[in-house]
């Protein structure tokens, strides 16, 4: 890569698997044509997989870039943000094919020529990360959330909601023995206040939506070096997948029993051990450590973005912040 041009060299990192290859094409044409024309030559780099596109990141930024474009879905986003971790080169995305809920977050449009835009005259915002730790697992950085629990009724509960097949809670099925588990949970915070509760889910949240429209914490950033946690006390499987489909219908759904914490770090111990899955992907059960990587990347966005909000006043808050309480049906409520 040499400055002897007109053109500042990019790197465009593209996993076009998940198009069909005529459109492939024509999209990567379209896309290093309207670069060319704003002075950025792209550099092309095919990948077939996440671990590739960490690869690629990393040699990129070895190799000096100071923009490194992201070209397809979420698997290769997450991919490129890891080669990039801690670094000064800036993340661009341009959100191809399905599963593109990393740039929905960050407001970056579906567009490709709006996307590619954003490119050339967005914002350069810096961006927080979330690193999770299991006993078994190797550290793993994450992007929307951690969660600890029936995660795994939720999340197909999420993926039918967002496609208009919401689940009937009166269907749910729960064996007597799963009726009788009330799981132990203990968060231990960075200023070592122990909170002692039973629940069946607790969700660490870096940013306020997973996906296009899962609101799992009103009060989330991801630039505020904080996580939100929630936790729902003595909220069945059937109240669960209840709570699930009103958020995804009607907004942030309000419960008096949730329970709210901010902490830049903490532990989590279950009795019995419970499953830990951070944005999708399962890494085991029982303890598990999780802390804020904050402004560890540097990502080109729009200027006002919800998720990338003005940083909050307070370094840490402990203390519990319920949800007002609502006598609306599920599914009923209003943002």
């Amino acid at each position: 890569m040499t400055p002897k041009n007109k053109y500042l060299h990019i790197k465009l990192i593209s996993d076009p698997r998940n198009e069909e290859p005529t459109d492939a094409a024509n999209n990567l044409k379209l896309v290093k044509d309207y670069l060319k024309k704003n002075g950025l030559k792209a550099d092309l780099e095919l990948v077939k997989s996440k671990k590739e596109g960490t690869k690629s990141a990393k040699r990129a930024v070895k190799d000096g870039y100071k923009i490194l474009v992201a070209m397809g879905n979420d698997n290769l986003v997450e991919g490129v943000m890891r080669g990039m971790i801690g670094t000064k080169s800036r993340l661009g995305i341009i959100p191809v094919g399905t599963k593109n809920n990393i740039a929905t977050s960050l407001g970056i449009p579906e567009d490709l020529n709006k996307a590619t835009a954003l490119i050339i005259s967005g914002e350069v915002r810096k961006l927080d990360l979330g690193q999770v730790k299991t006993r078994k697992s190797k550290k793993f950085v994450f992007f929307e959330m951690v969660t600890i629990g029936l995660m795994d009724v939720i999340y197909p509960a999420a993926h039918k909601a967002a496609q208009g097949k919401l689940p009937d809670p009166k269907n749910a099925k729960t064996t007597p023995t799963e009726a009788e588990i009330k799981p132990k949970v203990s968060l231990t915070l960075s200023d070592k206040n122990v909170i002692e509760v039973e629940t069946m889910l607790v969700m660490v949240a870096n940013t306020p939506v997973r996906g296009k429209n899962f609101k799992v914490a009103e009060d989330a950033s991801s630039n505020d070096g904080l996580l939100d946690i929630s936790v729902y006390p003595n909220f069945g499987k059937v109240e669960l997948l209840r709570y699930s489909a009103a958020v995804l219908n009607g907004g942030y759904s309000g419960d008096g029993k949730v329970q709210h914490y901010q902490t830049n770090k903490l532990k989590v111990k279950t009795s019995p051990k419970l499953d830990v899955m951070a944005d999708g992907v399962i890494l085991g059960k029982g303890e598990v450590s999780i802390k804020v990587l904050p402004g560890a990347l540097r990502v080109l966005t729009t200027k006002e973005n919800p998720v990338l909000e003005t940083p909050k006043k307070e370094k840490i808050v402990v203390r519990p912040k319920p949800v007002a309480p609502t006598e609306e049906k599920p599914g009923s409520e209003k943002v």
